[in-house]
């Protein structure tokens, strides 16, 4: 089974409204032969706001950005065409699971290709994150980690790479993380090969779940608030709506008044007490054999009988049955807020499906030119997918949308990015506040002459956006390298 590391640079931490602006993906073999790879940059989307810390990281001018080569569109087909060449791979990440999954699903949600390709069709994903947290925590000996100014542990790529004598000197550089995320995986499996079967065991859903149906205690590891978080856990119950989750009891914790309460009372405890774990299988947890825990303290402290005793009293048919109304009505509360919510399009890729019929007609939009593409996604049945094709054509040829729906777009993401009021994403007004916090800063302190030069950059770039933005009668704008030359020389 080939590898697939990949790594992305973004506009910001929204995976729903930011964009990658760098993917790295380098495919190698179980032998860490390098196969193959891909190096690619985008432009930045004419509706996306970037964080002006999040291009402090990755060291980006906007002027690079607008001059790119490839639009996000064009990208994103390049991308796709590249992964489509390799089936049955592992594709792993550093803290990918949360981040730069996401990333990869909205982008190819949200461009009519199917977004679950890294854990379907006999691929399998996994976090090198979990995997470097879970070695360190049973085999500490394996693996060299620093501490932060503050005294903590850090976990950050970069610092993980200083400490095993890799080169991070390009560190956030897509394909320079990808290379210092397989040098440090390829040196945690050659050294930790039993964990290594188990982080692989869990990275498919269907193992955990096989292993918690199959052993009545596991040890259940975390790495949370800069420490290690292990728990000795009997599996309960799975949750009676959310099938990719159970819940299970920690067993550091007594038991025998708690399974005798009345609903509300355990209610009240399921809410405010630490005692039970949800274990998330479709997040690649990181479960282990129950011996793990049990040589730790305070679970090597009790003997076999008071474990026994504690599990036999968590299997009470009354106890599960509360639990199971709780955890229903809790989720039917959840449900109900949240439709109470007024959803943007873009944050829907989990709450609402794709009817068939628009299923079959997406990967069509791409066979268009972009002159034709509107006049096909009027045929789209779903107004998430008319938004999504306006929004491509918006951003790649926005004189070839219909006068009326570029002034209805327009006015659409106007209404977004001059919001006065905390949005989930980088608004006009926060991406200016921001910069006057780095201004604030640069005057304090010394700083580098780059990060000068991205500020005067994006402050005239953002000026830009708001005036375009505050247009009422607007003219459609390429954001490319005409735009650059014409704002910054």
């Amino acid at each position: 089974m080939p590898y697939i590391f990949y790594d992305f640079e973004t506009s910001g931490r929204s995976a729903r409204f930011d964009q990658i602006l760098q993917a790295g993906f380098i495919i190698y073999d179980e032998n860490f032969r390098e196969l193959n790879k891909l190096n690619i940059k985008s432009r930045i989307n004419s509706d996306t706001v970037p964080s002006i810390n999040a291009l402090r990281v990755n060291r980006l001018l906007i002027s690079e950005l607008l001059s790119e080569k490839l639009s996000y569109y064009e990208m994103t087909l390049k991308i796709n065409s590249f992964l489509n060449q390799y089936s049955k791979s592992f594709y792993i990440g550093f803290n990918s699971i949360n981040f730069d999954e996401e990333f990869l699903r909205q982008l190819f949600w949200e461009h009519f290709i199917y977004p679950y390709l890294t854990n379907t069709n006999g691929n399998k994903r996994g976090d090198a994150l979990n995997f470097v947290t879970m070695v360190h925590a049973f085999c500490n000996e394996n693996i060299n980690v620093k501490n932060s100014d503050d005294g903590k542990l850090t976990f950050k790529l970069e610092k993980l790479a200083e400490a095993n004598s890799f080169d991070s000197s390009n560190s956030h550089e897509a394909i320079a993380d990808v290379v210092v995320t397989m040098q440090l995986f390829e040196l945690l499996k050659k050294k930790n090969e039993d964990l290594f079967s188990v982080f692989k065991n869990n990275s498919i859903s269907k193992n955990v779940e096989e292993k918690l149906i199959k052993s009545d205690l596991i040890t259940y590891h975390n790495y949370m608030f800069s420490s290690h978080r292990i728990y000795l856990v009997k599996n309960i119950i799975k949750h009676p709506v959310y099938k990719n989750q159970y819940i299970g009891f920690d067993l550091k914790y007594d038991v025998d008044d708690l399974v005798e309460l009345e609903e509300s009372e355990l209610k009240e405890i399921y809410k405010n007490k630490s005692f039970f774990r949800k274990i998330r299988l479709n997040k690649q947890p990181n479960i282990l054999d129950k011996s793990f825990a049990l040589k730790i303290k305070p679970y090597s402290d009790f003997s076999e009988d008071e474990i026994i005793k504690k599990c036999k009293n968590l299997e009470n048919p009354n106890f599960i049955k509360n639990l199971t109304n709780i955890l229903e009505k809790e989720s039917i509360d959840l449900i109900d807020n949240q439709s109470q919510e007024d959803k943007l399009e873009e944050e829907t890729i989990y709450t609402k499906n794709i009817n068939y019929k628009d299923s079959m007609i997406m990967s069509d939009f791409h066979k268009h030119s972009w002159e034709e593409k509107w006049y096909f996604a009027e045929k789209f049945l779903d107004n998430r997918l008319k938004y999504f094709a306006a929004k491509h054509i918006f951003r790649n040829s926005p004189d070839s949308l219909p006068k009326k729906i570029f002034n209805y777009l327009h006015g659409k993401i106007s209404e977004k990015l001059l919001s006065l009021e905390k949005q989930k994403f980088v608004t006009i007004p926060s991406a200016m506040q921001e910069a006057d916090d780095i201004s604030l800063e640069i005057e304090e302190e010394e700083f580098s002459s780059n990060i000068k030069d991205q500020l005067d950059q994006y402050n005239i770039y953002i000026n830009f956006l708001n005036d375009y933005y505050s247009q009422k009668n607007p003219k459609p704008i390429r954001f490319d390298s005409i735009l650059s030359k014409k704002l910054f020389g």
